[in-house]
């Protein structure tokens, strides 16, 4: 089979891409201005440029739709251009140029933040944020399309990814191996770590089952409290597990008072209602439908993956 990979210059995109390079699979890497992936194929497209998209899905009988905008220095109107229309742009080129199978990717943030018992795949999602907004709206959008189509495509929900190679998550290691790390209220809401290499097993029991018009959920083994995930990696860098706690409304109130002065001096400050709500609120999930229908068993647990990770972060001189 012959993939198209968007993101491959991301961080999950860009392992997904070496994995399959790695099995002797024909892959190419959508990218602007030419941009690299190691030694990979590439191939120049602009998901907001229909017209760049044809040729490249040309080449391929399976899309694997990673790229997504999030970052500082977007507006939501950008955000939502490249997640959503762009989206949309890749599976209209897909379906013209005959491509068998689009798994799009979004993301397990799509939820929202919540309390009680972890989401699944029937869960209400109420997302907050302007990438979560467009995320859902994307995975939505291309869910209709494609049956509209008749492309047949599936999403996947990875959750909170991390592992060797990750420049996202290094910024938290580096905060808790220093000691500022913190936690907002008693540390006891819930995230759910997703090791990279279990990540891309569901992925790839995706592209060779090709469920059509169905969400999974890639997640780890199971929840875990922020509290657990910051000591176990403090375990490791064989640092004290202390760290400060500040209580929810005053931080809020904060970060409201931070976000206006953000705006007024044009920066993004660090204190925001969206990092709150991430630190302070459950974001575990349920992977049963993706342990039942797929037979996706993630085997990293968060001691071994915050291990190997850590190691690593220091062979290559990042921690």
């Amino acid at each position: 089979m012959k993939y198209l990979i968007t993101g491959a210059t991301g961080y999950i995109g860009g392992q997904m891409a070496r994995r399959l390079h790695s099995k002797r699979e024909h892959v190419i890497c959508l990218t602007r201005n030419g941009k690299r992936v190691d030694d990979l194929p590439v191939i120049d497209g602009d998901l907001l440029l229909p017209s760049t998209l044809v040729n490249a899905c040309g080449h391929a009988d399976i899309v694997i739709h990673f790229a997504g905008a999030l970052g500082r220095g977007l507006t939501p109107k950008m955000i939502s251009d490249i997640n959503v229309n762009g989206t949309l742009n890749l599976i209209h080129a897909a379906k013209n140029a005959g491509v068998k199978y689009f798994l799009h990717i979004s993301s397990g943030a799509v939820v929202g933040p919540r309390e009680g018992k972890p989401a699944d795949e029937k869960t209400t999602c109420c997302p907050y944020t302007p990438y979560e907004i467009s995320k859902y709206k994307g995975e939505c959008k291309a869910l209709e399309l494609a049956q509209e189509l008749n492309l047949p495509l599936g999403v996947a929900r990875p959750t909170f990814t991390y592992g060797p190679g990750d420049p996202h998550k290094l910024l938290m290691f580096k905060l808790i191996k220093k000691g500022f790390f913190f936690y907002i209220g008693k540390g006891y809401s819930t995230n759910h770590p997703v090791y990279i290499d279990d990540l891309l097993d569901g992925i790839e029991l995706m592209l060779d089952k090709k469920p059509k018009q169905e969400v999974y959920i890639l997640g780890g083994p199971k929840p875990v409290t922020k509290r657990n995930w910051a000591e176990t990696i403090a375990q490791e860098l064989n640092v004290q597990p202390f760290f400060f706690r500040f209580p929810e409304k005053p931080t809020w109130l904060g970060a409201i008072v931070m976000e206006g002065l953000g705006k007024l001096i044009r920066l993004e400050l660090p204190l925001t209602r969206s990092r709150i709500l991430a630190m302070s609120k459950n974001w575990g999930m349920d992977i049963s439908k993706a342990k039942t229908e797929l037979g996706y068993s993630p085997k990293i647990d968060l001691k071994e993956g915050v291990r190997k990770t850590v190691s690593w972060y220091r062979q290559n001189k990042w921690l």
